[in-house]
């Protein structure tokens, strides 16, 4: 029997969080400050992300030492209060 579109079961995934991360990155003697935005359903999950991130950027190096100065979940909402009578479209 053939299936109609109202019998399909449809999956749904939840949508990955988006999380903005601010960590400073120390090889050697030299240290670059960094602002990324990495997508992930936890914490766990954006500190694994993280550390992609980090052996792509720094391939060659033996020995990183990262410091995170903030790592947090974006909000999907904007709170439209804050851009009253500072923002005109």
């Amino acid at each position: 029997m053939t299936k109609t579109w109202e019998d399909v079961a449809w999956e749904t995934k939840a949508p990955r969080k988006e999380w903005v991360v601010e960590y400073y990155a120390k090889v050697g003697t030299e240290s670059t400050h960094h602002l990324t935005v990495l997508h992930g359903e936890d914490m766990e999950d954006v500190q694994r992300k993280l550390m992609q991130e980090l052996r792509a950027t720094y391939r060659e190096a033996q020995e990183i030492e990262v410091t995170v100065i903030r790592m947090e979940e974006i909000e999907i909402e904007p709170n439209i209060a804050m851009f009253m009578g500072a923002f005109t479209p």
